[in-house]
């Protein structure tokens, strides 16, 4: 803190979940050429300075966990300021820091939790003119209760109170650092499709909030309650979206009218994931409009093909992503907002291929290592402070990081990504040695959530072939970074493969996630052979998919890679359940929890990978032979009767690399610098530049 030569401050005085408002007024002889102001306001804070709001993100700063990193941003500002007599107010609302009740994820525990707190200093011309201190005033807010999760109460009459002394505080405990990551940003507005009986249907699944604005008396109050499904009766059905049983809302604003006549009003310090919104109360609705929002992960890539049912799935597989990244990857909008790790390491390379990721998942891999223990244990969501450590983690989970930095790797060339996360890679491997007997690992989730009439291969065999998957990377980043101990990972991933053979191979009941278990960790003696008896399982179940989630994929890709494409083409476009496009009926365009969508949620990214299948399998992009960085691209096309072309394209560090497919053609463009071979009937063609290959003849 001595850099900053601020404090960090709070109003101790401010009743339980109202929010404080803090303000500083100073006075400046001219207004400056240059000036910006760093501030970190947990949990989030809203900024204004001289009556105008600062800044278009939401819900800042970025989540972390507390005690250990604490993200400040810096707003120019500027044009905020004049000459003469200026004023800053921040208020504060509770956030990740100050969850006011209970919820089965334990956050009201945390260590760092305390009353909301805020530290700034403003820069003018190069210097710092004001910093936070016990001079600052604070006082009540409009705010009565808000919460990240269950919604907020705002009375916009409410009596504002005399200002008092602000006290310095404790801070949070973590280290101050420079938020990398984008904000959160509004992407669209979204007007309402249809509305009956004041529920409004916004024709697709969201995350936001909305904005109201309403018609009627000073004091009337409305209920908005927020959704992803109806009952039978076409009101809010909130069953399957509420894990917090003690909390008599969740994901519902009250709203109470400051004057007579028409107001506008949206939330501050929360957001929602629904489809559908219940206005109750007397105050006439004027206008609603959705705002979405989450972060600002600029785009990166992108597919097309000709198929309509398997763009559908490819573009709903890459809105879950989007409206599942607040600050973290998150499992849901609305139910949890957590940042499980199984569920971010599946959608990893799909969003990768699509989405500027970086600083993202930077900082998601900081939190990770943050919430790790000595052990090198480490829990199933990051950022947590108590939840997660001795339940549902496990290497399926934990091995998000080890698979995400590989992938940002990949996808970068940069090596100091993988020297960051090492030491903590290091420290996992060696802590799954307590979790694992003779080679073999059953701590931990097996093939998550298949289809329930469908039988899964034994936990013990994939949690046991994650770790042996961990180690072989670590073998290869070793060698990388110059390490001495790639033996250790080489001995470590034979020896579990070894053992994973003895207790498992040809002594499991053949089903569709045991084979395709087997083929893709590499323990098949016969690949061909189980190959052909995997697409034979999928043509007797009709096509329909069900596997759990790392199954599922391992089957359309082992499909893919011996030769069986159409076979997992009509499997993604399944539209019985289950399958990927029947989640996309009656409007859908998001992906599902559950197969069937009558338990869980109905906005979930971690069965997103098919994306990345599609991408690679339709391009015939191969990742695993691309130079890291993509100084060198691989492509083996491939052309079924269903899918005869494709277009995609992605942005690598040295640029656009664009691929078309199309009417018995391949086109590829490169960037300067960039050479590419595909490979067609077995033949080579190596170029720069940008080439047009005559793969095939057609009538066309």
């Amino acid at each position: 803190m001595k850099d900053w030569n601020a404090k960090w401050i709070m109003f101790e005085k401010c009743p339980e979940n109202t929010t404080p408002v803090f303000r500083k007024e100073f006075c400046l002889e001219e207004k400056p050429a240059e000036a910006s102001l760093d501030i970190c306001g947990l949990g989030f804070y809203l900024l204004e300075i001289n009556g105008m709001r600062v800044g278009e993100e939401l819900l800042q700063p970025a989540f972390t966990a507390y005690d250990k990193t604490v993200l400040y941003n810096t707003h120019d500002v500027t044009d905020f300021l004049a000459a003469g007599n200026n004023e800053i107010r921040v208020t504060l609302g509770n956030g990740w820091f100050h969850e006011p009740g209970e919820d089965c994820f334990d956050f009201e525990h945390a260590v760092w939790k305390n009353h909301p707190q805020m530290i700034c200093r403003l820069y003018a011309d190069g210097r710092v003119i004001l910093r936070s201190d016990s001079g600052w005033q604070c006082r009540e807010g409009k705010w009565s209760y808000n919460s990240v999760r269950f919604g907020e109460t705002y009375d916009a009459g409410a009596e504002e109170k005399e200002w008092r002394q602000a006290a310095v505080a404790k801070g949070p405990g973590g280290l101050l650092k420079k938020q990398k990551l984008p904000g959160i940003r509004i992407q669209e507005y979204r007007e309402p499709v249809t509305v009956k009986d004041k529920v409004y249907d916004f024709g697709c699944n969201l995350s936001g909030d909305v904005e109201i604005t309403l018609e009627g008396k000073q004091g009337e109050t409305v209920e908005i309650v927020y959704g992803e499904r109806l009952d039978a009766r076409g009101g809010i059905d909130q069953t399957l979206i509420k894990r917090h049983g003690d909390i008599p809302r969740n994901q519902i604003d009250y709203y109470r009218k400051g004057k007579d006549g028409e107001e506008t009003w949206h939330p501050e310090f929360s957001y929602k994931g629904f489809r559908y919104v219940q206005v109750k109360g007397d105050a006439a609705v004027v206008q609603i409009k959705a705002r979405v929002f989450y972060t600002d992960l600029q785009t990166a890539g992108g597919f097309q093909c000709p198929d309509v049912c398997l763009q559908r799935i490819y573009d709903a597989s890459l809105r879950s992503v989007r409206t599942n990244f607040h600050h973290i990857p998150t499992d849901c909008p609305h139910r949890e907002k957590n940042g499980w790790t199984g569920d971010a390491h599946m959608s990893c390379e799909f969003a990768l291929l699509n989405l500027d990721m970086e600083d993202a998942y930077l900082q998601y891999l900081d939190s990770l290592t943050d919430c790790q223990w000595p052990s090198g244990q480490l829990p199933c969501i990051a950022p947590t402070s108590v939840y997660g450590y001795n339940y549902q983690s496990g290497p399926t989970w934990d091995a998000a990081l080890i698979f995400i930095p590989w992938q940002l790797y990949r996808f970068t060339g940069k090596t100091e990504i993988l020297e960051r996360y090492y030491e903590a890679m290091k420290k996992y491997l060696h802590y799954t040695r307590q979790i694992s007997e003779e080679g073999i690992c059953r701590s931990g989730l097996g093939d998550f959530l298949p289809d329930e009439a469908q039988e899964v291969c034994p936990a013990g065999m994939i949690l046991s072939c994650f770790i042996m998957r961990m180690a072989q990377i670590m073998e290869q980043i070793s060698g990388i970074l110059g390490k001495e101990d790639g033996n250790e990972w080489q001995t470590l991933a034979a020896y579990i493969r070894k053992a994973v053979i003895r207790e498992y191979y040809g002594s499991c009941r053949i089903t569709e996630s045991y084979l395709s278990c087997v083929l893709f960790f590499g323990l098949s003696e016969h690949p061909e052979k189980e190959a052909k008896e995997l697409a034979g399982i999928v043509r007797e179940k009709e096509y329909r998919a069900g596997g759990g989630i790392f199954g599922s994929i391992y089957t359309l890709e082992m499909l893919t890679k011996y030769g069986y494409l159409e076979d997992a083409l009509r499997v993604a476009g399944q539209k019985e359940c289950p399958g990927w496009a029947y989640m996309l009926q009656d409007g859908g365009n998001s992906l599902w929890e559950h197969w069937n969508g009558k338990q869980g949620s109905l906005n979930h990214h971690m069965r997103s990978a098919i994306g990345a299948w599609m991408f690679k399998a339709l391009t015939g992009l191969v990742p695993e032979e691309c130079e890291p960085g993509w100084r060198r691209i691989v492509l083996r096309p491939h052309v079924t009767e269903r899918v005869t072309g494709c277009r995609a394209w992605h942005r690598t560090p040295w640029g656009i690399v664009r691929i078309a497919l199309e009417k018995g053609r391949l086109y590829v463009e490169l960037p300067e610098g960039v050479s590419a071979c595909v490979h067609w009937n077995g033949k080579p063609y190596e170029f720069t530049g940008c080439r047009e290959l005559q793969l095939w003849e057609t009538t066309e």
